[in-house]
């Protein structure tokens, strides 16, 4: 049975007969690989041609990271990512000026590790996280989902007042390469693959 995932992604392979791809691997730093793109996601390799999205390990896919890749290839952003992090609820004011409080992607990860640092650690090491800062009962890691689309977590552990709180944050030139659902999507992803890395204790096989 087709979902509306599925529809999005064949609707958007129908457009990559219209895309460059040796323009858009320059300017999005992907690598061209005889008439097609390789590009690593979240510590896997795949491969995108004009028939669309394929893992090179054989591995399953979900069809929201195909829909993640085709937007991003079909991107007309460009640039390079600076140094100005927001949370990633912020980003709908940044865009419109509306709120937005709902905080369903960092949920399941505090659900996940509780104030277990360690577990989480360990997790996001295997994923291809780098701890940048570590405070007493703080911690800043980064992630390069894609290149040019880096991803911070920050973890604060519980203490006698507050609970675990996780808070996820993209750079703002994000926004250039994809539109806030994408995003989404991309983020979503992202928060799947490290509960299954904690699950499995590799990053091999989150999607299945």
């Amino acid at each position: 049975m087709q979902t509306g995932y599925d529809s999005i992604y064949f609707g958007l392979v129908t457009k990559l007969p219209e895309c460059d791809l040796q323009e858009a691997t320059q300017r999005l730093g992907l690598d061209y690989v005889e008439g097609g793109v390789h590009v690593r996601f979240l510590k896997r390799e795949y491969r995108i041609t004009l028939d669309g999205v394929q893992p090179l390990d054989g591995l399953p896919v979900d069809m929201n990271t195909r829909n993640v890749l085709l937007y991003y290839l079909l991107s007309k952003g460009q640039g390079e990512p600076g140094d100005a992090y927001v949370p990633f609820e912020a980003i709908p004011r940044m865009i419109s000026g509306l709120g937005f409080q709902n905080r369903m992607m960092t949920h399941p990860l505090e659900r996940k590790f509780g104030n277990d640092y360690v577990k989480f650690s360990e997790a996001a090491v295997k994923l291809g996280g780098i701890e940048e800062e570590t405070q007493v009962g703080k911690h800043l890691w980064k992630f390069n989902i894609l290149p040019k689309i880096p991803l911070k977590i920050v973890f604060y552990e519980a203490d006698d007042e507050f609970p675990t709180n996780i808070q996820i944050m993209l750079d703002k030139t994000a926004l250039e390469f994809m539109e806030f659902e994408c995003l989404a999507f991309m983020v979503g992803c992202f928060v799947r693959a490290l509960i299954k890395t904690a699950q499995y204790g590799d990053f091999v096989g989150w999607e299945q």
